[in-house]
């Protein structure tokens, strides 16, 4: 049966009481039924890697292990129907020493299999529920020589949310029950239940719980539309905000006159929302970023080197740097995409043509507005990958403002790179930490393991260079 969140009127008052997750008598999961999940973008992996210490039998005593559990998770589900965990796994190697505690006296080679408990915390803010479950490890053969490594894998039970939020998956300390194969006559050893460490990174992953689509709902957000709050807007009554972790933003663009590629160095969104409507099950993103600038090298008119710094900067570029950014998400077949439109400047500075500085003033920029039109998948709590129309692409204006000393570089500068046909490519990257030592096995728009945790030790053993 799957685990529930027991149901509970949803206002916007209960929403910021409660949290993503209903409560009665403070418990955030209960034991119920519920429908089949819709279609939903295609699953993520994620993983996670913790220290624990397990206090295993005298005169092994307290030894510290890691545990490296991995699933596959939704990147979304809607109220009312049940959340599936898939690939649900935990690794972990147990010292060679420890592993020879389990086989018979005296003996030197063996297997142990038998189960790992371990509960995922199911959490938001102050409210938390724990969902047990145990995971068989198979008949494992110790190696001829080295400590033993042990995969466990199982069923997480369903999970059904009833409430609109992103929800945490957190990991906790695994509970250890191993026995020799076949098992000896004598009572099975207790189970060794170990204790996470302190000061670490637990969480597994996240899932957005979005409304359920109800007859009707369609209609109602067109006959809605002319009221609907814009992409850039503040939340209003109707909606649910969601604060956005640390996003990094990297941007590519082509010039078609130029034959030039423009890669800027990764950019960061701040104040980043991600917003619910909880009425009609909408929903967009907002946040504030700079473009870095970038150095092209390209051949002006075909022919002749040139090097130049490419900025985009918003509209009141003399007085702010920050570009507001705003999109709505909406579903297509091969997930969540996001549409948005951005309004920049483009500024050419530090030229160099044929090796020789070229100066183009401080107000070297588009006479008009580069306007930006991005669409393409897009995941909020991890990767965005948005672009221009492939076939339309952007136009980049005439410059203005060009040449310093009486040199009027306008035309120029406009003859040899403005018109038509240009593409913009922008990459987002919800910033996950990845716990895992291979950091093959971490996910798109994850970070690495953590300084100084197990798992970056681990990998910097393996790869030291």
């Amino acid at each position: 049966m799957p685990r529930r969140v027991r149901p509970r009127t949803l206002t916007i008052s209960a929403l910021a009481g409660v949290g993503l997750l209903s409560a009665v008598n403070g418990a955030l999961t209960g034991v119920g039924s519920a429908a089949p999940a819709p279609a939903v973008p295609p699953d993520t992996k994620a993983a996670t890697s913790v220290s624990v210490t397990c206090p295993f039998a005298d005169p092994l005593g307290a030894r510290a292990l890691t545990a490296e559990t991995s699933a596959t998770l939704p990147a979304q589900a809607r109220t009312g129907t049940s959340l599936t965990l898939g690939g649900f796994s935990a690794k972990l190697t147990l010292p060679r020493d420890v592993a020879l505690s389990y086989l018979p006296a005296g003996a030197t080679a063996g297997s142990l299999a038998g189960e790992v408990r371990l509960d995922l915390a199911v959490h938001q803010d102050d409210r938390a529920d724990k969902v047990p479950v145990t995971l068989t490890v198979p008949a494992t053969a110790l190696p001829e020589t080295g400590d033993l490594t042990v995969t466990a894998t199982g069923t997480v039970p369903e999970i059904a949310l009833n409430t609109v939020g992103a929800v945490t998956f957190d990991v906790t300390a695994p509970s250890l029950a191993l026995a020799a194969v076949p098992p000896p006559a004598d009572p099975a050893a207790k189970p060794v239940a170990c204790t996470l460490d302190a000061e670490q990174q637990t969480t597994l992953g996240k899932v957005m719980v979005l409304p359920k689509v109800t007859p009707g709902a369609k209609a109602q957000q067109q006959a809605a539309a002319a009221d609907a709050p814009g992409p850039g807007d503040p939340p209003t009554e109707d909606e649910f905000a969601v604060p956005l972790s640390l996003v990094t933003i990297q941007t590519k663009s082509t010039v078609r006159k130029l034959g030039a590629t423009v890669t800027a160095d990764p950019a960061f969104l701040f104040n980043g929302l991600f917003i619910l409507n909880l009425v009609d099950g909408s929903s967009r993103v907002t946040g504030s970023t700079t473009f870095n600038p970038a150095t092209a090298t390209f051949l002006g008119f075909g022919f002749v080197p040139v090097t130049a710094t490419v900025e985009f900067l918003p509209v009141d570029w003399r007085d702010s740097k920050i570009i507001e950014f705003a999109g709505k998400l909406s579903d297509h077949e091969d997930g969540t995409h996001l549409d948005t439109t951005l309004q920049v400047m483009a500024r050419l500075s530090n030229a160099k043509v044929n090796g020789v500085p070229l100066d183009l003033g401080r107000e070297c920029v588009t006479k008009d507005k580069v306007t930006l039109t991005l669409t393409g998948p897009y995941e909020a709590f991890g990767v965005g990958h948005i672009r221009t129309d492939p076939d339309k692409g952007f136009d980049l204006p005439a410059f203005t403002g060009c040449g310093a000393a009486g040199q009027d570089l306008n035309p120029l500068l406009t003859g040899m790179s403005s018109g038509g046909g240009n593409q913009a490519f922008v990459d987002t990257y919800n910033l996950i930490v990845c716990t895992d030592p291979d950091h093959t096995q971490c996910p798109d728009g994850s970070n690495g393991p953590p300084q100084g945790s197990p798992a970056a030790k681990k990998a910097a053993a393996k790869k030291p260079n």
